[in-house]
Parts: C-alpha cells; structure tokens; sequence
C-alpha cells in the first residue's frame, strides 16, 4: 500500500490508512495520534498480541539496522478479584555488554519505563518487558534498553489492547538512528481500529511534517502491525526456522567481531571477479557459525581437538578467517584462485590446489582387504581424453595405484580429528557425508555421484516437513538428497537455515554416526550405485584441472 498526500486540513489517506496530527489522542494529553486504520480491521485482539509479541522479540522485522533484541526482564501479570494486577510469572536475564568500543546509551538502566495512558480506558499492564536492542553496527549506532508493555482493559468491551514501546534515554538527542525521536510510541488496538500514538519530546511541529522520518515510522510500524496481525489470523506459518543448531547470540556476537577483524581487509583486497561485499559477508557468517557449532560440539577447546579440510574451498576467504583464529585447517581446490596470493604465507601454505578422489574409488573394497590385507589399490584403470593445440586429441589412461600416488590428488585419507567443511562444492556436495568424517554441507549445485548434473525430487515424506522451508525446487530436491545421503550411512542429521546473504543457505550437519570406525561401509557402496553409480567421476574430476574456476 502505498502513502497518500497530504491534504489541506493536514490529513492524508491511504488504501487503509488514514493521518491525521490534529486528531486528539484517545490515550491521553501528551499524546499524538499519528495513524489509524480507516476500516474495521477483521482480527482479533489475540492475534493482535500474538504479532506484537513475536515482533518485540524480533525488532529487526522494523528496522534493517537492528541486529535482534536480547531480553533482559520479563513478567506476566494476572489480575486478582480485587482488581490489582499480580506478577504471575517473571524471568530475569543478565547479560554483559563485553565489547568496549560499543556505543552504547544507559545501559544498566534495568527499571520498567511506564507512559502514562487515559485512565477512562481503564489499562493494565498483562505483560512487560525490558529489552536491549542490538544494532547491526554497534560501533555507528549505539545499544539501548528499552520497555515494551502489553496493556489490556480491564472490562472485555470494548476489547482493547496497548502496546507501548519506552526507550530509556533521557533526552531526544540521545535517541539512536533505529527508532523514532519520541519519548514513546503506542500501538492501539480499540474498538476494531488499529492505530500508532507517539508521545513526543517537545517539537510537536515534526509530527505534522509526513516528510519527516518519525512519521513515516509510524506508518511503516502501522503497517507492519496490521500485517503481522492479519498473518496470525490467516494461519501464517514461518517458513524457514533459523538458529536451530547454534543460539542466535552467540552466533551473531561472533559475527559482529569477525566482520570487525576481517571484512576490510577482504573488502579491500579482493581479487576476484565476484562482488566482494556478498561474498566476504557470507563467507564471515559461515566463519562465525562453524566456530560456534565446534565449540557446541566439542568445546571451548575444540582448537586442540580438531583440524578442519574445507573441500571445494574456492577464493579462500573462509580458510583465511578460520586460521587466523587459531583453528588448524587446509583448503583444497581444482584450481588456484587470484586471491590466494594475498593471505598471510601461513594460509597461503594451507591452500592446496588438488582434484579430489575419494579413497573408496581407489581402495580394494573392504571385504577384499580382508582376504588380501596387502592389496593398497583396485587396479582400475581410468581414461581420460585431452586435446592440444598442437597435436591430435590424445587418451591418458590413470589407475588407481597412480591416482593414490599423485601430488595433485588428494584421496580425502584425513586423520581421525578432521572435520569436513562443504560449502557450496559442487560436484564434490553428495560424496562428503561418505567420506567418514563429520562434516557440514552447504549445497549450492546439483551434481550426482558421477559429477554430472541432475535434479534430485524431493521425498514425497519430506514435501510436508524438512524440505517445507524450500518447497519442491531443485535446491530443495538436492537438499532433501544430501540429507537422505546423510541418514543412510549412520549420520545423526541436523539442518540449519543459515543467516548469510544467499538463497542457497541450508546445511545439512553430521557429527555423530556410530558407523564410523568401519568407513566405507557396504552402505556407503549401495548408496553410490542406487545413485547411479560412479562412472566418469574420476574422468571429469580430472578434467576440471583443465577448467577455469566457477563463482558462486
């Protein structure tokens, strides 16, 4: 819906919405009324809270410069017969501000903030909290606490809620860049109208301007109201679940600080045809949640526990974070990339330029092992077809004993504490749960065992639960596949929805498989073969030392 025009008796008109400054507030004298729905609106008031809760929990859905809000107290009151409210339930969280070169505004400021409101609509508070907004740039924009109160009439007609959003701050100039310059707003649900108040410092004049950007923020929060109360009415279901494997916060502190060490430099380096802001951002976000998925799994410790194998590591970015953390690793890759060459010469000595062969095409297959515990290799023989520019086409024919020796093949045989990073590898997406090591997945391309591209149909059994997030695309069918992979030789699966800029931002995980100190498994062969099977793999592997790199 788009805004109106302001009209000569300073109101204006939207599809719904209507303004109008010169209308006294029906929640009291230092009130403003800043906008209202000028039809009935068709929810109710449980869905009306319902939206407001969620969106007091989640204050990025209003503003892009809001990372999240973290809660710091929160109480639900009940009222007793005599008509005073009662604290029902109250949770209490201490959370530290552990940056120093945060901007942050009164901080410590913990007590409830409490508007005042017309006492003829007789409002209590049912449910309040104190929030601390967390800006994206909290070294730009600064931290703040806030009160956000769930008021109800005390009388069931007319049904009447308030929700009231109080920053602590003392003064306008204090106000951050994320939130309108008033001392508070209020968002009325009463008598089936929906409508934003604002109880300004003392330039009322502003709120008469619809240029100004504390009044388009009213519309805006009206509009966001009413949609997110009309979704809850209609059965809205979100669709993709983030923060399922690791906890928000942790993740996006850890964020915060690796974009503070590492994005400039990237940003400013980069080599690469590719745009950098996207690349460098999502590749830092994958840094920050591998980093706080190994301290979840194997913890605070994990440096001393485990080394890292990014298969498929293209530009590098993600090595170079990862090392400069301390955590020991290596990055391997078809083709060497421009950007390599401008890491530090301890990351640029963990970049490998290798094709990569998965041991078990090359291995006797274990039964044979065990009959024959000498035999290193299959004895299969792969063709491989080259040309040249100046002699006719030519065949090299590779075995197996041949691949195993090879520095530019790498086998995947890692030692037992590797952990195996797939992020967005492409051919190599479906064999790295066969691999034997714990791993993340982050698909990108559909290829099957024999590099060759496909697409995958998602299980009729998933449609209606795993995949629901990705419908029934093709990234959804491959998807659906690497978790069936995954499931089918051992792997205890989780799946997170990654917060990086890029549609493709499932990963599927697998740190825990009871199978493991018996890779490859028989399993793990009848997998490869009901897939099709591998042939041509090794032959287009070895092709793409001959390739120019993809991007992402």
């Amino acid at each position: 819906m788009g805004k109106g025009h302001t009209s000569a008796n300073g109101g204006s008109r939207t599809e719904g919405y209507q303004y109008d400054i010169n209308e006294k507030s029906i929640l009291g004298d230092e009130w403003c009324s800043m906008y209202s729905t000028t039809a009935p609106i068709k929810f109710e008031k449980s869905h009306f809270e319902t939206a407001m809760m969620h969106l007091i929990r989640e204050p990025n859905i209003n503003s892009t410069a809001i990372l999240r809000a973290d809660i710091l107290r929160e109480a639900v009151f009940e009222i007793e017969p005599n008509g005073k409210p009662k604290v029902k339930e109250e949770k209490t969280q201490d959370l530290e501000v552990t940056d120093p070169e945060a901007k942050k505004i009164g901080i410590d400021d913990l007590d409830v903030r409490v508007a005042p409101t017309n006492p003829l609509l007789n409002l209590h508070v049912v449910i309040q909290i104190v929030r601390r907004i967390i800006p994206r740039n909290l070294y730009k924009d600064a931290i703040m606490n806030q009160t956000c109160l769930i008021m109800n009439s005390s009388s069931s007609k007319p049904s009447t809620s308030l929700v009231v959003y109080t920053p602590h701050i003392k003064a306008e100039d204090e106000c951050p860049f994320y939130i309108p310059h008033v001392k508070a707003v209020g968002i009325l649900f009463h008598n089936n109208v929906l409508s934003v108040h604002y109880i300004p410092f003392d330039n009322v004049e502003l709120l008469r301007d619809e240029s100004q950007r504390a009044v388009r923020t009213a519309w805006r929060l009206l509009q966001t109201a009413y949609k997110h109360s009309m979704g809850i009415m209609e059965g809205y279901e979100k669709r993709v679940n983030h923060d399922q494997v690791v906890d928000k916060v942790d993740f996006q502190d850890c964020y915060i600080a690796f974009k503070k060490r590492y994005s400039k430099f990237l940003v400013d380096n980069w080599a690469e045809s590719t745009d950098p802001k996207k690349h460098v951002f999502e590749d830092i976000a994958i840094a920050a949640f591998l980093f706080e998925l190994w301290k979840k799994i194997y913890g605070k410790d994990f440096k001393e526990k485990i080394q890292f194998k990014d298969l498929g590591c293209g530009n590098g970015a993600l090595c170079y974070i990862l090392i400069s953390e301390g955590i020991r690793g290596k990055g391997i890759d078809a083709r060497r990339r421009k950007s390599w060459s401008i890491y530090p010469p301890d990351v640029q000595a963990a970049l490998k330029e290798q094709v990569i062969v998965p041991s078990l095409l090359l291995r006797p297959h274990p039964e044979v092992r065990k009959r024959i515990p000498h035999l290193e290799h299959n004895g299969g023989l792969f063709p491989v077809k080259v040309a040249h520019e100046l002699i006719a086409p030519a065949t090299i024919v590779y075995s197996s004993e041949d691949l195993l020796q090879s520095p530019q093949v790498n086998v995947t045989e890692f030692s037992p504490d590797t952990f195996i990073i797939g992020n967005h590898s492409d051919e190599l997406t479906c064999w790295i749960p066969l691999l034997g090591y714990p791993f993340i997945v982050i698909p990108c391309c559909s290829h099957n065992f024999s590099g060759e591209r496909v697409r995958f149909n998602v299980r009729k059994s998933t449609l209606q639960s795993s995949s629901k997030s990705l419908g029934n695309s093709t990234y959804a069918g491959l998807v659906d596949h690497v978790e069936y992979i995954a499931n089918r030789v051992g792997w205890k699966v989780e799946k997170e929805m990654l917060r990086i800029p890029s549609t493709r931002n499932a990963a599927i995980i697998g740190y825990e498989n009871p199978f493991l100190d018996q890779f490859p498994t028989q399993e793990v062969y009848d997998v490869i073969i009901e897939d099709g099977g591998p042939d041509n793999w090794i032959q287009n592997t070895m092709a793409l030392m001959k390739r120019n790199p993809r991007s992402h």
